[in-house]
């Protein structure tokens, strides 16, 4: 519900538009010097209990989905249990790709099981798909429930303290899988990674950045075990020219203002130190400057830190273009996806960006910032697409406190130029075409769940467990 007129928030709102982004902006610098945690265990909880408000939302359209291709289904049966142990599921594109993998590893002949540590929207769809999901709030509960299920490999996929323990200790190969750069690790979670390296039987890296990160980091042996199986995204069968308009109808409805004509952005990114939302508003009203035909952008996502919000929120009010640019609550991604003509992330990194990955299978062009996967991405997406540099200067070069100066940066960042440079040049590519390009035959979903497949029978071979399949 709406702030009372005396909040913090409403009294930023009175100020000019643009002193107001600048009082947003230093409230973000100051929150970016405070401990991690210090940060994420009491400045963004008490950001969120003073600066929450509705958000708009895109809701899902009939046919938009996305879906498993024909034959995952698994019929043939399964010989092979793994467990997927992760955090909560709703919050990013960790918590899809382990759905993902749930939904279709048992067409490779793989049973799987989702460990986590409480219910969600996700673990509600897991279950009425018919598959195991199990909750466990404490290290005692998930130690009994590893411990019973039964299970011949465990993955885990940045899962917290109290599940990685009984993982560990319930006797079956373990396999890490690598979903981002951590920029945040201090030498102390360093160590702990290369023990957690050295006792698995295999280690997944979703891209070959990640895989080198992580290398550069537990040299030897125990960083030599990282293969690398890129994150893959669902086809979208049903997105047929008549779905798409009826998506795109939704979506003008929301954000109030007719969409024919125009060319539409999306960004599907939470609100946090990640994503960099305010930069890419910024940047992307550059572009409306600059574009010879009308573009908007319509960003939506978690917001995991309002104070990121708000500062995107003011730099838009700030700006004489800023009714081009619509911020999102967390929204149908096909939905969203199937009413675009473009898709933009301009992260400060990444693994393999996920929403990237489906916003290519949903057939559109994108612009995105040099981070894991991206140029990948870029190389197999639709004309026009772009990669440009990332908004804290050398890609490979990332840190904390780079991220940090670039996010109190955030109107003048080193790819403000390229960035809307590039949005505009895509933006009459997509103009000048007679229509929108079907969708392409993707087949990064299958690649994914076949990699996944691939390393945990091996793990289980190598651990000294019998393979009955004759599967590779």
């Amino acid at each position: 519900m709406p702030r009372p007129p005396g909040s913090p928030a409403a009294t930023v709102r009175a100020l000019p538009s643009t002193l107001a982004a600048r009082v947003w902006g230093l409230a973000v610098t100051v929150a970016d010097l405070t401990p991690p945690g210090v940060r994420y265990g009491y400045v963004h909880p008490v950001a969120r209990r003073l600066l929450t408000r509705p958000l708009p939302a895109l809701g899902a359209v009939p046919g938009t989905a996305f879906a498993p291709p024909a034959g995952r289904a698994g019929a043939g049966g399964t010989d092979l249990r793994v467990g997927l142990v992760a955090d909560h599921l709703d919050v990013g594109g960790i918590g899809r790709v382990v759905e993902m993998l749930a939904e279709g590893l048992r067409g490779e002949g793989v049973e799987p099981v989702v460990v986590c540590p409480s219910d969600g929207t996700r673990s509600a769809r897991l279950r009425a798909l018919g598959h195991e999901v199990v909750v466990a709030g404490d290290e005692d509960s998930a130690d009994r429930a590893l411990r019973s299920a039964g299970l011949d490999v465990v993955q885990v996929h940045s899962a917290p303290a109290h599940l990685l323990g009984p993982a560990l200790a319930a006797g079956v190969p373990v396999v890490p899988v690598l979903h981002n750069t951590e920029i945040h690790y201090d030498a102390p979670k360093w160590r702990e990674t290369a023990d957690l390296f050295d006792r698995a039987a295999a280690v997944i890296a979703v891209s070959e950045i990640v895989r080198r990160f992580h290398q550069e980091r537990v040299p030897g042996p125990a960083g030599d075990k990282i293969t690398v199986v890129p994150n893959g995204a669902m086809p979208m069968p049903a997105a047929t020219p008549e779905v798409r308009a009826e998506a795109r109808r939704h979506l003008s409805d929301l954000v109030n203002a007719p969409l024919d004509g125009e060319v539409v952005f999306a960004c599907l990114a939470r609100y946090d130190s990640q994503k960099n939302i305010a930069g890419t508003v910024s940047s992307f009203l550059d572009a409306v400057d600059r574009s010879a035909v009308p573009i908007r952008l319509v960003a939506a996502g978690d917001p995991s830190d309002w104070l990121e919000l708000r500062r995107a929120e003011a730099i838009r009010r700030s700006h004489r273009h800023g009714g081009r640019v619509h911020l999102l609550g967390n929204s149908d991604a096909a939905a969203l996806l199937a009413a675009s003509d473009a898709f933009v992330l301009n992260s400060f990194f990444e693994g393999w960006p996920l929403a990237t990955t489906e916003a290519v299978a949903a057939g559109l062009p994108i612009v995105v910032s040099e981070t894991g996967g991206a140029a990948e991405l870029v190389a197999r997406a639709a004309e026009g697409s772009a990669l440009v540099d990332n908004p804290t200067g050398p890609a490979a070069s990332v840190t904390d406190a780079r991220a940090r100066t670039a996010r109190r940066r955030a109107p003048h960042q080193p790819n403000r130029e390229a960035l809307a440079a590039a949005v505009a040049s895509l933006a009459g590519t997509i103009a000048a075409r007679p229509s929108r390009p079907a969708a392409p035959d993707d087949r990064s979903y299958d690649a994914m769940v076949a990699g996944h497949a691939r390393i945990v029978r091996e793990a289980r071979r190598a651990g000294g467990g019998t393979d009955p399949s004759g599967h590779a």
